[in-house]
């Protein structure tokens, strides 16, 4: 069985996955945070083709207050677990996004090409932290 890790933003939503033995993550697509909710339907397609056990779902956690995103994603959250039957985890996010532009950068990825990987890259982040945690 396999993780999803999901990174949410109000613009694009990255998805990652892990291989069969949750070893290792990689990227899968980036999707446009639609305001009439299709992208649900890009996710549960995402999810009919793998053997997913378990969804992440990124959100920053603050010592100092809530962030205005950290509703989005739990209203995200609360949708999607309507729409399926598989666990969803809140896991911390912070700087996911920002190790996943660092890396492009040090890559030499161009500033276009990195707008379309950032979130998909941050989305592995969440998942290889989760990892980690395991062992």
């Amino acid at each position: 069985m396999s993780i999803l890790g999901i990174d949410y933003g109000l613009k694009r939503i990255g998805i990652a996955c892990t291989d069969e033995l949750n070893i290792s993550s990689y990227p899968l697509l980036q999707i446009e945070n639609k305001d009439d909710n299709s992208h649900f339907n890009e996710i549960l397609e995402v999810i009919s083709q793998r053997p997913i056990d378990l969804i992440l779902i990124g959100i920053p956690f603050k010592d100092d207050g809530r962030l205005k995103i950290q509703d989005h994603i739990e209203k995200f959250s609360e949708d999607l677990s309507k729409l399926i039957d598989i666990k969803i985890l809140h896991w911390d996010e912070n700087f996911t996004s920002d190790e996943a532009e660092d890396f492009l950068i040090k890559n030499n990825v161009s500033r276009k090409k990195r707008k379309n990987l950032k979130d998909k890259l941050a989305a592995c982040n969440i998942i290889n932290s989760y990892l980690r945690s395991l062992s």
